[in-house]
């Protein structure tokens, strides 16, 4: 066993023992899950419009970027919303 010698004594350390720490399942609330699908689908919209864009006026401004994220939040949003009053 290591020594730890401090003037004229001497002591021994004693090894430390480590309890494994066990994982614990985390589930994700519906609410969560919801707005993580619904930032997917803003997203995805969002690179279509962007797509669209560039392929018809090849304009690549920081601001367009923004509108589209925009514009793809209120469709999208706006779906959603209406997906849900349909089921109620």
């Amino acid at each position: 066993m290591p020594r730890k010698t401090t003037g004229s004594t001497t002591t021994i350390r004693k090894k430390k023992t480590v309890t494994p720490i066990q994982p614990t399942t985390v589930e994700v609330a519906p609410e969560l899950s919801k707005s993580s699908n619904l930032e997917e689908e803003i997203r995805r919209r969002a690179y279509e419009l962007y797509l669209q864009r560039r392929a018809t006026a090849g304009d690549e401004s920081p601001n367009c970027q923004n509108q589209d994220w925009l514009v793809a939040e209120r469709e999208v949003r706006l779906r959603f919303s209406r997906a849900e009053q349909s089921t109620a």
